[in-house]
């Protein structure tokens, strides 16, 4: 079935728990800085033990990406999550250039992009001590299974392979086993296809090819 890796994480945690509570606010199409001002406030009244924090996608969309705003927006998240006493998890980007049908000339802006937002997530990771997947250090960042039909989002066993390495981070930092998140029930390319068609007009797909691949103003900026 389509699910995401935190619904995925959160359901094995629950196995484990009885009083496991899981909450997720995530919203599609959001900026980083949206995601603090529209979910900070709320994450934080929760008063969470664990919170994730793997936003950015949509500001790497932007040709005039601003990898020092991004950087102090998702710190800005990620700052008051851990001074409220949550652990945090952090990821940083797989390098997605490498499943594209695109001409390599179309491709090399957007690698700097994914490559400078990565380069702000250790960062900050390292600043307050979240517990980070690094893609550039997973051999599975680079199969073609983990990304969706979309090129873009992760597949199905993307999903599930995001779930199982945070699940081993936990236990890990914890000490307290967590079952691994199963990967018998991922829904396969129909499925994929069928859920983007509902989520993006054709239109919409149009801007994104043009706004994250084709557009003249491209690569990273710093301010």
């Amino acid at each position: 079935t389509l699910r995401g890796w935190a619904d995925r994480l959160g359901e094995t945690m629950a196995s484990v728990d009885d009083d496991f509570e899981f909450i997720n606010l995530a919203r599609r199409g959001l900026k980083t800085e949206e995601v603090r001002r529209q979910q900070l406030g709320a994450a934080l009244e929760l008063k969470p033990d664990l919170a994730s924090a793997l936003v950015g996608m949509n500001d790497l969309l932007e040709p005039n990406f601003d990898a020092a705003r991004y950087e102090r927006d998702l710190d800005s998240i990620v700052g008051p999550l851990r001074e409220g006493g949550a652990v945090v998890l952090t990821a940083t980007y797989p390098d997605i250039t490498m499943f594209s049908p695109l001409p390599g000339r179309f491709l090399k802006s957007v690698r700097g992009r994914l490559q400078a937002a990565s380069e702000a997530v250790r960062r900050i990771s390292a600043r307050h001590g979240t517990l980070m997947l690094d893609a550039d250090e997973l051999p599975e960042a680079k199969e073609r299974v983990i990304v969706s039909v979309d090129r873009l989002h992760p597949s199905p066993k993307g999903h599930v392979l995001v779930a199982q390495l945070f699940a081993r981070k936990l236990e890990e930092h914890s000490g307290v086993p967590v079952p691994q998140p199963e990967d018998g029930d991922v829904a396969g390319k129909l499925a994929q296809f069928r859920w983007l068609v509902r989520q993006f007009s054709p239109s919409e797909v149009g801007r994104f090819i043009y706004r994250f691949y084709l557009s003249p103003r491209r690569g990273p900026t710093s301010s």
